[in-house]
């Protein structure tokens, strides 16, 4: 089986199910929910913190491994992570004791001052619970030989093979104290015992169904970060200060609320009852109150994309996959997402990478030579593109060699953020000729990804919180999805080959001279336990080349961020002294550690 388990976790602590960045906050609300108090107030006379994050507390569950309305971003806010990714390249821990790193073995040592909620110890065991189920629900696919419960407070990753010292630290990026021991254990203990790979999968299978609801994650006391949930509805969470938190002394703030993504517009920040974002800037102080400021900006990792499912007849050809890019105005794509919600700018090369670290592990020769691809649109480049397929226009619309005419559906969110790119996605194909139509999911959308029944399908281009290729080439849909390689068959879920060919020399269009053969999934899944540096160069340049000769996904926006805040009313840090904030949901990242005061 795919060992997707920790694709979830991963999603947690990565921001990216949150929603929408509108033009300086994240999210945006319901009309029901455009009531709140007023910026800085309870209502009771109580000083109080206002933000936007996360689904509707009601919709969701707190079981990483079950997918279904798993509270992806949501839960960020109340457990605790591991390490910290920053755009300079550097990961480092605000929580744990120490972090080192000795020939293939990563020790983690936890604190000894952390309780959950209610007040039962946090401890290494409940983190080293997780891991270990993630390794023993594959372990032939896992990177991890094993993973040692040194003592109460330390665990020992132990990789399969050398690792360099950067990647094993990557490695704890997104990975948080989610998995309490009184609820988890159980599992473990099972899969040790387990007999064999059928007995595994059963014991998988019971797990992703397992939920831990709202309620019980509230009533048990399950969260240990520094702001307890006190109440929650479907319109908005209300958190006060949990007083035996290590953070609680460092700041004021005594309580919070939270208000879920809505799909409207940012009418709370701008009538000032929103008193920070978790991440984005403003773009137009004109319209925001003269209280709330830009704190910080950042070029940030994440990327979005549409894949391209290669099953369809018309997409598994290289040609018209490159007639596509060329057909699209990605510049027009990105305003309309600009216009709905984000920060952005669109992709300029296709490469999987975000841009910013083009420069540290490709270099600006190896970049310029990759093919370019029209970034306005390009009608006439992509008409030739489906001539050498040997399509032709039959009253206006492309038909392929067999007279198939060619039609395209595209699976995207509900979200006016997603929605609305999309739909002028489908406006350009359609003006180039090409039926296309739109399918707008809103809950469960990822579980109805993974169904694959799509042409092009929307979705975040990154699996981790990391400026780092690893983040972009993952063996997932929030990387490039090639799927199991020892599945048995010779493509994954979207039609990619297992095994290829690209040309030798970089930029070129086309295979001579027998070219380079490839396993693009195999490349994904090796490239985060590279040995050196070099290595890591290396596998990444490859999977550029792949990617911009194959295009197996269209990235078409690279999203910047930052925050802002009432700065009235509360003191923010902004990255310029000790407290370092060049980090995902810079925001967040300030709040949960209680470096926001009055």
């Amino acid at each position: 089986m795919n060992n997707d388990s920790t694709l979830w976790d991963r999603r947690a602590f990565l921001g990216t199910s949150a929603g929408l960045v509108v033009t300086g906050f994240a999210g945006c609300l319901n009309n029901q929910q455009n009531q709140g108090t007023s910026s800085g107030g309870s209502g009771d006379g109580e000083t109080q913190l206002d933000f936007v994050g996360g689904r509707a507390p009601t919709e969701i569950q707190f079981n990483r491994w079950n997918q279904s309305n798993f509270g992806h971003t949501y839960s960020t806010l109340f457990w605790t992570g591991l390490a910290t990714a920053y755009s300079d390249g550097t990961i480092k821990s605000d929580f744990l004791e120490d972090i080192s790193v000795d020939g293939n073995q990563l020790t983690v040592t936890f604190p000894q001052d952390w309780t959950y909620w209610n007040g039962k110890d946090l401890t290494a065991k409940d983190y080293y619970i997780g891991v270990e189920i993630d390794r023993l629900q594959d372990p032939e696919a896992s990177n991890y030989e094993n993973h040692e419960l040194v003592d109460e407070y330390t665990v020992t990753h132990t990789f399969k093979e050398a690792v360099t010292p950067t990647l094993m630290r990557a490695s704890l990026i997104d990975m948080g104290v989610n998995t309490p021991r009184w609820i988890f254990e159980e599992y473990l203990t099972r899969y040790q015992d387990a007999s064999g790979e059928d007995e595994r999968e059963s014991i998988t299978e019971e797990l992703l169904k397992k939920t831990i609801s709202m309620e019980t994650f509230v009533e048990e006391g399950l969260g240990n970060g520094l702001y307890e949930v006190e109440s929650f509805s479907a319109s908005e969470t209300i958190v006060s200060k949990f007083e035996d938190h290590p953070y609680a002394d460092r700041t004021d703030v005594d309580k919070c609320r939270i208000v879920p993504v809505g799909d409207t517009t940012d009418q709370l920040a701008t009538s000032d009852k929103l008193d920070m974002t978790l991440f984005g800037y403003i773009k137009d102080s004109a319209q925001y109150p003269g209280n709330i400021e830009n704190l910080m900006e950042l070029q940030w990792f994440r990327t979005q994309k549409f894949i391209l499912n290669w099953t369809n007849e018309h997409l598994g050809k290289r040609p018209v996959r490159r007639a596509l890019v060329s057909a699209l105005d990605l510049e027009a794509i990105t305003q309309s997402a600009v216009d709905a919600a984000y920060t952005a700018e669109p992709t300029q090369v296709q490469t999987g990478l975000r841009s910013s670290i083009h420069d540290k592990y490709l270099g600006e020769e190896f970049v310029d030579s990759l093919i370019s691809y029209p970034v306005a649109g390009d009608s006439k480049t992509a008409t030739e593109y489906m001539e050498q397929a040997d399509y032709a226009k039959e009253n206006g619309t492309w038909t392929s060699p067999d007279g198939t005419t060619m039609s395209l559906t595209i699976l995207t969110r509900d979200n006016a953020g997603q929605a609305e790119p999309s739909k002028v996605l489908r406006d350009q194909l359609q003006q180039f000729g090409i039926e296309t139509e739109v399918n707008a999911v809103g809950d469960n959308y990822y579980t109805k990804l993974q169904e694959y029944e799509f042409d092009l399908g929307w979705v975040w281009h990154v699996a981790k919180a990391l400026w780092h290729p690893t983040a972009y080439f993952s063996n997932d849909f929030y990387g490039v999805l090639a799927g199991d390689p020892d599945s048995g068959n010779e493509t994954g879920p979207t039609g990619v080959p297992f095994e290829t060919t690209i040309p030798n020399t970089v930029g070129d269009k086309q295979v001579s001279g027998g070219g380079t053969t490839i396993k693009p999934a195999e490349l994904m899944n090796q490239l985060p336990v590279s040995t050196s540096k070099e290595q890591v160069t290396e596998r990444t340049k490859t999977l550029v080349q792949w990617f911009n000769y194959d295009l197996p996904a269209i990235v078409y926006m690279q999203e910047n961020s930052g925050y802002w805040g009432d700065v009235a009313n509360f003191s923010f840090p902004d990255g310029s002294g000790e407290k370092k904030m060049d980090a995902n949901n810079p925001g967040q990242h300030a709040w949960m550690r209680g470096w926001i005061t009055q």
